[in-house]
Order: structure tokens, then sequence, then C-alpha cells
């Protein structure tokens, strides 16, 4: 490949990820939302949660300087004089270096994302997919250009220091993040004849929990609650209120290109029908629907399927209830009530007029959360 081809391969992939980095960075910094991150999505899900910061500092701070400097060293590699050819031998290992760290930093994040978070940002994996190209274009052109004695040492010391970088964050990674606010006015409150209970002790302090069951973070949530009531000694109780995060039947989710929780609408509504049509068996069903934590949720056809199976000749009926319809109305209220000023996600813990957004898997730090913040 002619330098001049290498050069016109490599700008616009490290000018479209720097450009992506800053646009996450003044997001990070102003608090606000990229466009068709709605509440509870997974760019939302992956952006606010502990892994987005490296000691207080959006790590899309360093990828954006990364790009940046990568973009200067284009610009100056390739001169026809002897200073620039004595230049280009210096720009070569800090490239070579470079793209090790861009390609040893998009092997983290993207783990992180499919192992840990479970879920993908489009916009962090378009990035790290460009950046990963970027950085064998410059490894194959340092092996072809032979101006670097071995492109590997450079290279593989960018890969030791993002595998530095993943270590350190791991080690100084904050025990949680959350959201929490104060809505103006008394909010919706739900009964426990419109939604399941979780009881605690007499007295206990009502908390209600706002989740999808297609949310992640929601389903390894609900894991947690059984040793949440033990450990907080009985004293809440938990009212269990579905909210789909789907565009297509929430008037508060930002319709997209792609909705990012298609589906909810109906497993929500199959859910409720079980709930209201058959009391005894919504735990078995809700349970089955929101999994092991870990594994994807059902499709929309095997929670009817299954829904069928326990309701039999009352499937029907049961979905046409008009409580159903009630219901989401209200909890859609209460959804958009409490994520005013961009601030929203699931699950959401509401008591009074205070509401919480956790994302951690520590049972002290979450208990700490809710007994500070509501």
């Amino acid at each position: 490949m002619t330098q001049r081809r290498f050069k016109t391969l490599l700008l616009p992939l490290c000018t479209a990820c720097l450009l992506l980095a800053s646009w996450m960075l003044y997001h990070s910094i102003t608090g606000g939302r990229l466009a068709g991150c709605g509440a509870g999505n997974p760019c939302d899900s992956v952006l606010g949660s502990p892994w987005a910061n490296f000691l207080g500092i959006p790590v899309s701070l360093p990828a954006a300087v990364t790009y940046l400097l990568l973009i200067l060293c284009l610009a100056f590699l390739g001169g026809k004089t002897e200073e620039d050819r004595s230049l280009d031998r210096l720009l070569w290992p800090l490239m070579l270096f470079l793209g090790g760290c861009i390609a040893g930093a998009a092997l983290w994040f993207c783990w992180l994302q499919a192992g840990v978070l479970h879920t993908l940002c489009k916009y962090c994996t378009a990035m790290h997919l460009m950046g990963c190209i970027a950085a064998v274009l410059i490894f194959l052109q340092a092996r072809k250009k032979r101006t670097v004695r071995s492109p590997l040492v450079p290279f593989a010391a960018g890969l030791a220091v993002a595998a530095a970088f993943a270590v350190t964050q791991s080690l100084t990674k904050p025990d949680s993040v959350y959201d929490s606010g104060s809505a103006s006015a008394a909010l919706p409150a739900f009964t426990e004849e419109e939604v399941p209970v979780i009881r605690g002790d007499e007295g206990s302090v009502p908390l209600t929990l706002l989740f999808d069951f297609q949310c992640s973070h929601c389903r390894r949530l609900h894991h947690m609650l059984p040793e949440l009531m033990e450990r907080s000694g009985g004293q809440y109780s938990i009212l269990l209120a579905p909210v789909p995060l789907s565009s297509a039947c929430n008037p508060y989710i930002p319709a997209s290109g792609i909705d990012r929780f298609e589906g909810s609408c109906r497993l929500t509504r199959l859910a409720l029908a079980v709930w209201y049509a058959s009391p005894g068996t919504y735990e078995d069903y809700w349970d089955w629907m929101l999994g092991d934590g870990d594994g994807p949720p059902p499709s929309t056809q095997e929670a009817e399927k299954r829904a069928r199976e326990l309701l039999e000749s009352d499937f029907e009926t049961a979905m046409a209830d008009p409580r159903i319809e009630t219901y989401l109305k209200k909890a859609e209220d209460l959804f958009g009530r409490t994520s005013a000023g961009g601030s929203g996600g699931v699950p959401r813990f509401i008591s009074g007029q205070q509401w919480l957004v956790p994302e951690t898997d520590d049972m002290d730090e979450l208990l700490r959360l809710i007994r500070e913040e509501l």
C-alpha cells in the first residue's frame, strides 16, 4: 500500500473516532443524553455504568486524545526531505504504540460490554471497530515500510499500557453509579391490588420498583431482592411495577431508528395478564421472564406460549382485562414524571416524591443508597 493510500484510508477512520469520542466526552461532561440513547437502552446503560469513568475522568477523554495524536502524526508523516524522513522514524514508533493502545482498549471495553454489562453501546462499538481497523492498518504498513526495525515492540508496548489501564480501572472502579432526584409534585402510587408486592415487616416503607423485563440491570437486580429484604430486616416492602421501555407504547421513550426494547410492550401485557387472572402463578411466571440475571430475556412468542399454558382458555379474556391498560398509563406516567431533565433509566426505586436509579452488584452499597437517597 502506498503512503498516500495509507493516509487516505487511515485519516477518515481516525477522524470519525475522534468525533465520536469527543461527542461522548461532551455529553459526559454536560450530563446530557446521546441521540438515540433513551432511558434504559443499551447506550444509556453502558455510558451510565461505573466503567464509563476512570479515576473520575470520562474514558472518552483519553480516547479523544489518542485519536487526536494519531491525526497529528498522519499530518506530518511522509515528507520528502531528509529532515522529514528523520521525523518519520520518530512518528512510526509513536503510531504503532498508539495503535496498540487502541487495540488493547477496544478489546477491554468490548469484553466489558459483552461479558460484564451484557449489553452493547452502538456508538462505543462503532468507535472500537474503526479503531481496531486503524490499528491493523498501522501495523501492516509499518511492516511494509520497514521504517521501524521491529514494529511488534512499540505495538506490544501499547497493548501493555492498555492492559495496565484495564487492571487499574478494575481496582479503582467505584462500587456503584446512581442517579437520583425528586419530583416537584406528588407522584402516582400503586396498591397491592394493582401490582405484586414483596412484603416487609408491619409498618415497612413501601418502595415502588419500576423495571423492564428486557433490561439487563433490572434482571440482575431482581435476583438481589430477596437478599435486600433480608439485609434490611424487613424495613421495606417492594411493589413490583413493570414499565415497557419501548417507544412503541411508552410515550416518554423517544423514537429512534432502532427500538432496543422491541417486544417489551407485549411482554409487559402478558405478565400483567397472568398477574391479574392468576395471582397464584404470577411469581413463577415473572421469575421465568426475568431469568437468572445473566441470560437473554424470553421472546414474545415464548412468553405468550407459557402464558397460554398457565391461563388456558382464559388467556384471551385475561389479555383484554381493562386493568392492564389502566395500569400501563399509570406506570408510564410515573416513569415520565421521574425522568425530568433527561435523568431516566431503570431499575428505578421510588418512595414518595424521591426516586433512585442504582447500578451496583454490591448489596451493602445498594442498601446504603436506598437509605440515604429515599
